[in-house]
């Protein structure tokens, strides 16, 4: 531990990083739920979501890679929302050997729906806070993030044995 790090004092924003993420699971639970969807099918669709908001393209084997699925657990997966009409499968216009995945106007509304007062809700929690305020947020989330996926990147072993349900 560096100089540094030890003469910071305790803080509590772990612990509530912590609880915000079991309440935002909590929530997208409900949405699954209510929509009749495995949850893996919700975290298939945030996937998606994120990526499109991105610019990012998404197939079913960066997808597959999102969720830590099989193969035949993502096929089974994407055939599941395509029944549903959440996702289509589209050739790649650059590589013809590719599949990309796209959200259907449905499930973005569906999503808007239900996921849009959670966003006004967080977006009314930053009132008071100067831009200057919100920016340090931000920043620190987006440096939260890439924090998270290290960590997860260090602790991941190739002898871990899959996840249950086909993952």
């Amino acid at each position: 531990m560096t100089q540094e790090h030890a003469e910071q004092p305790p803080t509590a924003v772990p612990m509530l990083l912590q609880e915000l993420t079991v309440e935002l699971g909590r929530f997208a639970q409900g949405f699954g739920r209510r929509h009749r969807m495995h949850q893996t099918d919700v975290d298939a669709l945030g996937h998606l979501s994120v990526a499109e908001q991105r610019g990012e393209a998404m197939t079913p084997s960066r997808l597959a890679a999102s969720l830590d699925l099989s193969a035949p657990a993502t096929s089974a997966l994407l055939h599941r929302l395509e029944d549903t009409g959440h996702v289509v499968r589209e050739p790649d216009p650059d590589d013809g050997r590719r599949q990309l995945l796209h959200l259907q106007p449905t499930a973005r509304e569906l999503a808007t729906e239900y996921f849009g007062p959670l966003a006004a809700s967080l977006s009314r929690s930053l009132e008071g806070m100067t831009p200057d305020e919100v920016a340090v947020v931000e920043g620190w989330l987006a440096r939260a993030v890439t924090a998270t996926r290290d960590a997860a990147a260090q602790v991941s072993r190739p002898d871990d044995p899959p996840a249950r349900g086909g993952r």
